[in-house]
């Protein structure tokens, strides 16, 4: 959806420019779909480097975790580690 809102706005940009009258209103219409290109795409960018960052963290808390080590990142993705181990009991003298 939005590498097509993309296409749709620059292609509506480049119609007014070539073909529209020199008026505020076409104006306003090429500034307002400027913006929305420009938020779409930096939208996109930012989601999919969000996306990349949580997906590294949770694979990164994923391998610590099977490794023996406790996860470093709180919140997000969270791991979950059990300690199947029994407790280290000491001999009394």
């Amino acid at each position: 959806m939005a590498i097509a809102i993309i296409v749709w706005g620059c292609g509506l940009i480049t119609y007014l420019a070539l073909f529209g009258k020199p008026d505020s209103l076409r104006e306003a219409i090429a500034n307002s779909v400027a913006l929305l290109v420009a938020s779409t795409v930096g939208s996109f960018i930012f989601g999919a480097t969000w996306d990349n960052a949580s997906e590294r963290r949770a694979e990164v808390d994923t391998m610590a975790v099977n490794a023996g080590i406790p996860p470093t990142q709180q919140g997000g993705a969270t791991v979950v580690q059990q300690n199947n181990q029994a407790p280290i009991q000491e001999d009394g003298p």
